[in-house]
């Protein structure tokens, strides 16, 4: 996996199984340790337990042994995604359940409509727009899952919705005209307070992922400086 982004390392981790990144995340430790007087020699191998791939993580001991154990070497390259994917999954699971999903519903390719749903239900709570009338209270619901999926797009790299987006996706769900040339004087106040609850949900879910992209990028500065 190169490593861009928290955002991309988030979204290209999961393109792995999870148990088989997880599980040579877990020896993390002997494929990075020193010993000695050179690295600790390790086998990574893939094997099927009970109809999934897991990958195993094994000490090469060059004498008296004959190896005997099943499974597909696995190459360099997809070792070391799956290592760097397990890292950043390790990191994804410190996060809170909740903010799990909303992470996952922006940069999972495999999100799913729980996620999507618990990610609404996190921004609509926390928006403090509870003192809202019935009426704008309705409407700011479903504007909280218009500014979920303005904030996916937007970085992804796609322009975010504009007021009319907004209102049509509302209206679509609830029935009633919502009017945007009435946006600055009802609306905009509601929508800034969403997209700025977002942004900060969309902070606390990558901080613990950037963390590991900041050393694995430190990590592949110092082997380029003793390469060169």
């Amino acid at each position: 996996m190169k490593i861009i982004g928290a955002r991309q390392a988030w979204h290209d981790a999961l393109h792995e199984n999870r148990s088989s990144a997880l599980a040579v995340a877990a020896e993390q430790a002997a494929l990075g340790k020193k010993s000695g007087g050179g690295d600790v020699k390790v086998m990574v191998m893939l094997e099927n337990h009970d109809g999934v791939e897991v990958a195993k993580v094994y000490d090469i001991r060059t004498e008296g042994v004959t190896e005997t154990r099943s499974g597909r070497r696995l190459t360099e390259s997809r070792c070391a995604h799956m290592l760097v994917a397990g890292l950043v999954l390790q990191a994804i699971d410190s996060l809170p359940k909740s903010i799990r999903h909303f992470g996952n519903f922006m940069y999972s390719p495999i999100a799913t409509g729980n996620d999507l749903s618990i990610a609404h239900g996190l921004v609509w709570l926390g928006s403090g727009l509870e003192a809202l009338t019935d009426r704008k209270k309705q409407r700011a619901y479903w504007m909280a899952m218009a500014a979920l999926q303005s904030h996916k797009m937007l970085v992804a790299g796609a322009e975010g919705m504009g007021p009319g987006a907004v209102c049509m996706f509302v209206e679509d769900r609830t029935g009633e005209k919502m009017n945007p040339q009435n946006w600055a004087r009802d609306w905009c106040d509601i929508w800034n307070a969403l997209c700025t609850h977002i942004d900060k949900l969309d902070k606390q879910a990558l901080k613990p992922v950037a963390a590991v992209v900041e050393r694995l990028r430190e990590r592949e500065d110092n082997e380029e400086e003793i390469a060169a």
